[in-house]
């Protein structure tokens, strides 16, 4: 019994950390696509600026510890709104190095037209 379990033991708790660390890049893709969201739905608005969006996808990042080093970009062209987030994922799984976890969001410039 004591065999099995000193090999069977280091297995379960690498297959445990393999399953936390995908919960942590899930979790952090989730989190750089809703600033993502955010970004744009503050700059698409008419009147408003890339700022707004870059302001609003900041306020929600800040309540993300795991985000703190998260790149937020807005750029507008005439009709197009685009936010992009780029963050590394956290790693907890050590030697395993995560892929940055990247979010792009576009969404059309709010315009009023005649009915």
């Amino acid at each position: 019994m004591t065999l099995e379990g000193a090999v069977l033991a280091p297995v379960i708790i690498f297959a445990t950390m393999v399953i936390v660390q995908a919960a942590a890049y899930f979790m952090a893709n989730t989190s750089a696509t809703n600033a993502a969201q955010i970004a744009v739905e503050s700059a698409r608005v008419q009147g408003a600026a890339d700022a707004d969006g870059v302001t609003a996808g900041r306020r929600y990042l800040s309540g993300v510890s795991a985000m703190e080093d998260a790149d937020l970009r807005v750029s507008r062209s005439a009709t197009t709104v685009t936010a992009t987030v780029t963050a590394p994922a956290p790693s907890i799984v050590p030697l395993v190095p995560m892929p940055d976890v990247r979010a792009e969001i576009n969404a059309p410039v709010e315009r009023v037209t005649q009915p």
